[in-house]
């Protein structure tokens, strides 16, 4: 599961960066494509608070985001919550 973490986190330090540099829909087009990453590193979690607090803190916000097509509130969830999170699982 750590590649994948490593892989996912790498591609979301990506998008982040395109939607701080203000390419809002290409950055929104690029997370669609690792939604199922997420989905796979979800379930394989097994401590449910873990899995709890990734979908209520990173992704529910980043659907909001995504919805709302706020690119900056976007890379701030991806950066300070998710990235975060998911660091925390390779350790």
């Amino acid at each position: 599961m750590d590649q994948r973490i490593g892989e996912t986190c790498d591609k979301l330090t990506e998008i982040a960066d395109t939607l701080y540099q203000g390419n809002t829909v290409k950055g929104i087009a690029d997370m669609g494509t690792i939604i199922l990453d997420l989905t796979i590193i979800c379930d394989l979690i097994q401590d449910e608070a873990v899995k709890v607090k990734l979908v209520q803190d990173a992704l529910t916000p980043i659907l909001q985001a995504m919805e709302a097509r706020d690119g900056i509130l976007l890379a701030d969830v991806i950066t300070y919550e998710l990235l975060e999170l998911l660091q925390s699982l390779e350790d």
